[in-house]
């Protein structure tokens, strides 16, 4: 596991009035800091009317000028904890994980995306149906579910996973243990059947967005929940998600949905359970 230091650049105009903003972010490594901050000014024009790209331009090579003169991560950061120029200071220092330094880009651009980045005025909402709460309960039960992206690294499942920013995809479901395992979850036992083949059909260009973005090795396993006589029905969207799959779990069946659940246990090194 690879561990970087990184800490948020904040912006108070007026004390007085003690309104603060997050506009920057600096990861500390041992080569460089990388700094980033706002494309646009608009976040921090709300609270002085003034600011322009140019100066979150400016504050951007303030950091980096400041950060050059340190010979390490650590002087680096007492470099900075001394910066103050024109109200913006730096965060408390906190820290992140990741298994291998390929991910560090998407994990950087998600902090940024969190913690830094502006809210669209229209938020994205994260839909999460019944067979997505059902699992996200059992993993939880188990004690494997993680509560942020950095429980990746400490084989817990994360649940919606970005796997690209630039083309939107997410894993319902990761682990990775060796190598990832991607899992993706349909109710089939809800709405018209004919209006599933849409989603299946995104459910296996996951699996392969997750192949380019993790590797060929990745591991697909395709949940879904349908009964008997909807099974027949949908038995077209099954053999599709199967070609692009590993492993195919119906979790109506008592032994398949213990198959499923138990295999995910023995990824992360649990006893093998009996789950009802």
């Amino acid at each position: 596991m690879i561990t970087f230091k990184y800490s948020i650049v904040k912006y108070m105009p007026d004390p007085k009035r003690g309104e603060v903003v997050n506009v920057g972010l600096v990861v500390f490594t041992e080569q460089k800091v990388d700094v980033r901050v706002l494309n646009a000014s608009a976040k921090v024009r709300v609270i002085d009317g003034t600011s322009s790209v140019a100066d979150l331009d400016s504050l951007k090579k303030g950091l980096e000028s400041i950060a050059a003169w340190a010979t390490t991560s650590e002087q680096a950061i007492s470099f900075l904890k001394t910066f103050d120029s024109s109200n913006s200071f730096m965060g408390e220092i906190s820290y992140f994980i990741i298994d291998d330094i390929n991910q560090y880009e998407k994990r950087v651009s998600n902090l940024f995306n969190e913690l830094v980045k502006p809210y669209a005025s229209k938020e994205k909402t994260v839909r999460s149906s019944r067979i997505h709460t059902y699992v996200k309960n059992i993993f939880d039960g188990m004690d494997m579910l993680g509560k942020d992206y950095d429980d990746l690294s400490r084989h817990k499942v994360v649940h919606n996973y970005p796997l690209s920013d630039k083309s939107g995809f997410t894993a319902d479901f990761l682990l990775k243990n060796g190598k990832f395992h991607i899992t993706e979850a349909i109710d089939f036992n809800l709405n018209d059947p004919s209006a599933k083949f849409k989603e299946t059909t995104m459910k296996v260009m996951t699996f392969m967005e997750g192949r380019k973005f993790l590797g060929e090795d990745s591991a697909r396993y395709f949940v879904y929940s349908a009964s008997a006589s909807r099974e027949k029905d949908v038995l077209p969207h099954i053999n599709l998600a199967e070609e692009y799959s590993d492993r195919i779990f119906n979790l109506e069946s008592k032994a398949e949905h213990t198959e499923y659940f138990n295999l995910m246990s023995s990824l992360v090194g649990r006893d093998l359970l009996s789950i009802h």
